[in-house]
């Protein structure tokens, strides 16, 4: 018997109920939900989990990018996670929502249940879209609000760390080489790119010159709102990665730069927060 499994299970589930006895967290999935997260349906009627019996309400969700969950849950960009839906019926192949969870089950695997959900209006609708969920506000963590060991693992992932202001922003020319990648809906993260004057390097090798190339999704979709965007004269410390996500390495103007992105809350803090990044960097 995996007795972590149920441990984590049990402390999930108290939290719930913990949460459910307060009356002004009832009608707000946004505030009781545990675990939050943007995801694409990939199957319905379906499970990712042995364990999870499946359903007309079981749905498996492609992770797209995780807004909220405890530490102990392992949970992340990629991942595909089990939801007993409360409407089978507001979901297909392909729907695109913020999930408002709680946690189910554990184990090789992530089960959760909707207490809600945020999706788009359907471009089909004729004008006259059904009721949506939406959240009172969008669920994006301040720096503030993540934690110092959150904050070092991602620190720890990162190709390089740096201090730095933005010089100029502009629209990212999709190249043909990754046009097939690049498909335009109403989801699409619509990539700018802005050039980044590096003031010091903290983490990675030295830079060949001061400037780095930082692609970003300007849009404020679902599926990108948790994104950090930028603009010209923006200061502060970035964590980096090298970019991976657009389907192209290198950048359109920079005489084949190399191109970075910063994708996750925490990824971009003010200089208010240098301090406590340089802290987190001796550790």
């Amino acid at each position: 018997m995996n007795t972590s499994r149920f441990f984590l299970a049990g402390i999930l589930g108290m939290t719930a109920l913990a949460s459910a006895a307060l009356p002004q967290a009832t009608n707000n999935p946004a505030k009781q939900s545990s675990i939050t997260f943007v995801g694409t349906v990939s199957q319905v009627a379906s499970t990712s989990l042995a364990s999870v019996p499946k359903s007309a309400q079981t749905i498996v969700v492609r992770v797209d990018s995780v807004l909220k969950k405890p530490a102990a849950v392992s949970l992340k960009k990629g991942d595909t996670v089990t939801v007993e839906v409360k409407d089978p019926a507001a979901f297909q192949e392909g729907t695109q929502a913020t999930f408002y969870t709680e946690g189910w089950i554990f184990g090789s695997g992530v089960a959760v249940k909707e207490l809600g959900h945020a999706a788009p209006p359907s471009p089909s609708s004729a004008g006259t879209p059904g009721p949506v969920e939406t959240p009172e506000k969008t669920v994006v963590q301040s720096p503030s609000e993540i934690s110092d060991k959150d904050l070092q693992r991602q620190i720890a992932k990162a190709d390089y760390v740096v201090t730095g202001r933005i010089t100029d922003v502009h629209v990212w020319a999709v190249p043909k080489s990754a046009a097939p990648r690049y498909r335009t809906s109403e989801h699409s993260a619509s990539w700018h790119e802005a050039v980044l004057q590096v003031q010091s390097v903290l983490k990675g090798p030295k830079l060949k010159r001061n400037k780095i190339v930082l692609r970003f999704p300007q849009s404020r979709d679902v599926a990108w709102v948790s994104a950090p965007k930028f603009e010209p004269g923006q200061q502060g410390v970035f964590i980096l990665q090298k970019e991976d996500v657009s389907g192209a390495p290198t950048s359109s103007t920079a005489a084949k730069a190399d191109v970075y992105t910063c994708l996750r809350p925490g990824d971009y803090l003010p200089m208010t927060e240098e301090t406590r990044a340089r802290s987190l960097l001796r550790k």
